[in-house]
């Protein structure tokens, strides 16, 4: 009897040791926060991959234009991200709620960006077409 007491608090500290590793698991506010920050931190990465391609296939002046327009992106997605956020501004949760924010529309931008890297051969519509 004494063994079956002794081994459920083992076992339950054990599962939650495993899970302690793992962000997605992320049981307090603090933790999902920072699964959050994280996840919007390996978007952004990607991004800058993504974007570093298709400077790769531009000419200088179309390369100028794509930093002057990735640039205004940025803004507007910062600003759009503190606008849809505000309703938790002040709680432990707006951290989280912007940073899902800012990784929703980073991948989105990523996914326009990857829609470069596909264009056609004659395509005139595309500014990387071959």
């Amino acid at each position: 009897m004494f063994r079956k007491v002794l081994l459920c608090p083992v076992l339950a500290c054990t599962a939650l040791l495993s899970f302690a590793g793992n962000d997605s698991y992320a049981v307090t506010q603090g933790g999902m926060n920072q699964a959050a920050n994280t996840d919007y931190k390996k978007a952004d990465a990607q991004l800058n991959e993504v974007y570093r391609q298709v400077l790769k296939k531009l000419e200088a002046s179309e390369q100028a234009a794509l930093k002057a327009a990735q640039n205004a992106w940025i803004h507007f997605r910062d600003l759009d991200c503190q606008f849809q956020s505000a309703g938790s501004q002040g709680g432990s949760i707006h951290s989280m709620v912007v940073s899902g924010c800012l990784t929703d529309k980073t991948q989105a931008r990523i996914n326009e960006l990857k829609m470069l890297l596909q264009c056609q051969e004659g395509d005139v519509s595309c500014v990387t077409a071959p």
